[in-house]
């Protein structure tokens, strides 16, 4: 198998299960907060849940190096430098978005540089 950064055609599809798994636990726990009555709660966790699921499909489509660039361009592209004071709940989710997309590209490459950095 051809081999970039030493990651493999093997290490791609571990890559796949890993993002699945965590979609499948971003799903339970938007369940879980949807029982609680936490709306938002329950929001954010799906929007999580659909992040890892389509960074589970980028890395199926392309090498893991490429994936995770495409990864970080979104997770800039979403990214809400401040909090605003309203529409707070439409920034929290994009800020969320951005910061799913960057985790998972720095599960692949830890040295990009961050797209998405926390709020303080």
């Amino acid at each position: 198998m051809e081999s970039t950064h030493g990651l493999d055609a093997t290490t791609a599809a571990d890559f796949a299960d890993q993002f699945t798994d965590y979609a499948r636990a971003a799903r339970g726990s938007a369940v879980k907060n949807k029982a609680k009555g936490d709306k938002f709660g329950e929001q954010l966790a799906s929007t999580r849940a659909d992040v890892y699921a389509q960074a589970a499909d980028l890395v199926r489509a392309m090498h893991p190096q490429q994936a995770a660039v495409a990864m970080m361009e979104r997770a800039g592209r979403m990214y809400v430098r401040t909090p605003p004071l309203m529409g707070f709940d439409e920034a929290g989710v994009r800020y969320i978005t951005a910061r799913a997309w960057q985790f998972c590209a720095l599960e692949i490459n830890p040295e990009l540089e961050h797209a998405a950095p926390q709020w303080t």
